[in-house]
């Protein structure tokens, strides 16, 4: 592979990685329907539902092209260039992956299932009468869930309660004793 094959192949995937970085930062593939399926691959440990490799890919892809032109600019050989230029590669797409390894631990846990809910306390916000519903009041992880409630016996609004099932989006509790 002669030199300037070498450039061409720095330059284009400086110029292509580096606008599908941008563009996929914008959001526009998902704007103008571009069918990524090809480059998504779900990274774990991120726990974002849309985590795709795609970034940490684009990231290494407009880095390599970058140190690879770095590398023609610093006279060096073919081995040479190549050489920087999947050092830089290296350090893009772990720029990307450390971004969105952040992101990821910035959202927190993920949602708490609904089957997370039973032996949780909740208080009673409309009283549950024996064999009606009324509703109750939950706080978990920051949020206030007002869900539908069910009980064995009558249940005045005001009174402190565990969950003990649950059943699609409504619950069925047993009254605590009071403190």
């Amino acid at each position: 592979m002669s030199a300037n094959d070498l450039e061409l192949v720095f330059t284009s995937s400086a110029l292509l990685g580096t606008t599908l970085l941008i563009l996929s930062g914008l959001g526009v593939g998902r704007r103008l329907r571009i069918p990524t399926r090809l480059l998504r691959v779900h990274v774990p440990f991120l726990r974002r539902d849309d985590a795709t490799a795609t970034p940490i890919l684009l990231g290494f892809l407009a880095m390599f092209g970058i140190g690879g032109l770095l590398g023609a600019a610093l006279e060096q050989d073919a081995f040479g260039q190549l050489l920087i230029a999947f050092g830089f590669g290296v350090a893009g797409a772990s720029t990307a992956l450390g971004i969105f390894f952040a992101l990821g631990r910035a959202e927190g846990r993920r949602p708490t299932s609904l089957r997370e809910l039973i032996g949780r306390h909740a208080v009673v916000t409309v009283s549950i009468g024996a064999g009606a519903r009324g509703t109750v009041r939950l706080t978990y992880d920051g949020a206030i869930q007002i869900l539908p409630a069910t009980a064995d016996v009558g249940i005045a609004r005001g009174r402190e309660v565990e969950i003990v099932a649950v059943h699609g989006m409504a619950v069925t509790v047993r009254s605590l004793p009071p403190p």
